[in-house]
């Protein structure tokens, strides 16, 4: 892939406030803003590097043609009257292969733009326009996208579809050129108005997000880029996708914010990603915390984890929180549950070892996403109903469990902390699907809140899980079974005080594992 610098700008407002060297020699901790960009390209690959600087710049002449020893570097020579000009000559370098393009005081993360190459490299998209919504620029372009991240517009003001700007980084397919030169044969002049004859021009830009870019125009610039590039990688979370999160969605939203805003408070930057967009644009961090369930998702978590990435809760242990999953590891750690038995469900139910009627089928190949998915059942004409349902929508298996009675109780957990909450849910309020109703309004059965916490405790550390949430039934003699036991819950009735307790393990496995 190509890479290209614009840099035939004079850097007049840097002379103005005393600094003598050329912008593109001007160094931050210490490495001159030029060299910064060529390292970081060679990194991702660069197979050439086009440099344009201006006709009086012979201090940065003199200083490329010393890399060009070292580097594939080409350089143009000429002072042109703005960005989208120094662009143009700079085309006949750049065809005919994708190209990443930007200007020699752009500041970015390095692992981020990483993530920005690769999945530029692999997409059919015509373009990626590096965005972020941190606004520190004097006229800053605004970006309009959908939900897919799909660039719409660019605007001079903020408008509400605007939730970004745009970052100065673009990576371009050579069809993007042929608009390049109708800009030019128009007699345009700013690069902002090229960014809009693309999407004029019906190319697909996907906007991909930065958590932060900054460009160096004055001297106080200098110290804000140096503290910027001396601050840790930002911890990523991702979020949960609605499909995973049945008439929860909400409060899963609510905790996975207060988390951000807990760790946010104790001096530590987060990015956040919707479960959609991570599996559109993955990225390696260090460190992450996630809600996502979609195997597409947990299957970049594992190349993540395999790369050394500190994941809460583990892909894994996301996986263990399956029904069938989870139904194994309960068993194999001796923690007290239901009667459980593995159905198919293309065989007549009446063809099985199942309890005695009533029972629960549940979805065997994952977590439940709706109503559908966990049935309480009667009769085995009920039960085949099910079992139909099930594999017309292509589940192979099935998971049944007796039906205990007792008083339902909810509970949620962070391991490695003193947090462990529990409650008798309503059959109407902070429920997924209603089904509270079944075991009826708790009647307060005496049992062991300690027992409970260890068998709690034993699960999270077998599963993996050390976020984590789920129901037991404790019976009229105060013997308690755990029926559900699920990564990461909306923690809903007591969101403040989980959100404190996450950020804290968080916090400490980054310490623990020498991550901060």
């Amino acid at each position: 892939m190509k890479f290209a610098i614009i840099s035939a700008g004079e850097g007049s407002r840097l002379a103005e406030e005393g600094v003598q060297l050329p912008k593109p020699l001007v160094p931050l901790n210490g490495i001159a803003m030029i060299d910064r960009l060529i390292d970081i390209f060679m990194k991702n690959d660069a197979t050439s590097i086009a440099i344009i600087i201006n006709n009086e710049n012979s201090q940065t002449k003199k200083h490329l043609a010393e890399l060009q020893k070292k580097y594939p570097i080409e350089v143009v020579i000429k002072s042109t009257p703005g960005s989208m000009h120094s662009f143009y000559e700079l085309m006949p370098l750049l065809k005919g292969e994708k190209f990443c393009l930007t200007t020699v005081d752009t500041i970015f993360d390095e692992a981020e733009f990483t993530a920005f190459i690769e999945n530029f490299k692999v997409s059919e998209e015509d373009g990626f326009m590096a965005v972020t919504d941190y606004v520190d620029d004097e006229k800053p372009l605004y970006i309009a996208a959908n939900e897919s991240f799909d660039i719409t517009g660019y605007h001079n003001t903020k408008t509400p579809e605007c939730n970004y700007i745009s970052g100065g980084i673009y990576c371009l397919s050579p069809s993007c050129l042929d608009t390049l030169q109708h800009c030019m044969d128009k007699g345009m002049t700013r690069m902002r108005q090229f960014q809009q004859a693309l999407v004029e021009e019906g190319k697909k830009l996907k906007a991909y997000p930065f958590s932060k870019i900054l460009d160096v125009d004055h001297a106080e610039d200098i110290i804000k880029a140096e503290a910027f590039l001396n601050e840790p990688f930002p911890i990523v979370g991702i979020n949960r996708g609605d499909k995973f999160s049945p008439n929860k969605s909400g409060s899963d939203a609510l905790i996975f914010n207060k988390v951000k805003e807990n760790l946010e408070k104790r001096g530590r930057r987060v990015r956040t990603y919707t479960e959609r967009h991570f599996m559109d644009q993955p990225m390696y961090a260090p460190v992450i915390f996630t809600m996502a369930r979609d195997e597409m998702t947990l299957d970049i978590l594992d190349i993540l984890e395999e790369e050394s990435a500190l994941i809460i809760n583990s892909p894994k242990g996301i996986r263990n929180g399956g029904r069938l999953e989870m139904t194994a590891q309960l068993l194999s750690a001796e923690i007290p549950s239901p009667l459980s038995t593995v159905l198919s469900t293309v065989k007549p139910v009446g063809e099985q070892d199942t309890p005695a009627y009533p029972y629960w089928i549940k979805r065997g190949d994952g977590h439940a996403q709706v109503k559908e998915d966990v049935s309480f059942v009667q009769t085995e004409q009920e039960a085949s109903r099910v079992l139909q349902n099930f594999s017309k929508r292509g589940i192979k298996i099935a998971v049944v469990n007796e039906h205990l009675k007792g008083d339902l109780v909810k509970f949620y957990g962070v391991a490695e902390s003193n947090f462990f909450y529990w409650y008798y849910p309503s059959p109407t309020v902070n429920s997924k699907f209603g089904l509270e109703v079944i075991n009826g309004e708790a009647t307060g059965y005496s049992f062991s809140e300690n027992e409970l916490k260890r068998y709690c405790e034993k699960a999270s550390q077998k599963m993996g899980l050390p976020i984590y949430g789920g129901d037991c039934v404790v019976s009229s003699e105060g013997d308690i079974r755990i029926i559900d036991f699920n990564d990461w819950p909306s923690f809903a009735p007591c969101c403040d005080k989980a959100a404190e307790a996450i950020a804290t393990l968080i916090l400490k496995k980054m310490k623990d594992g020498k991550r901060e």
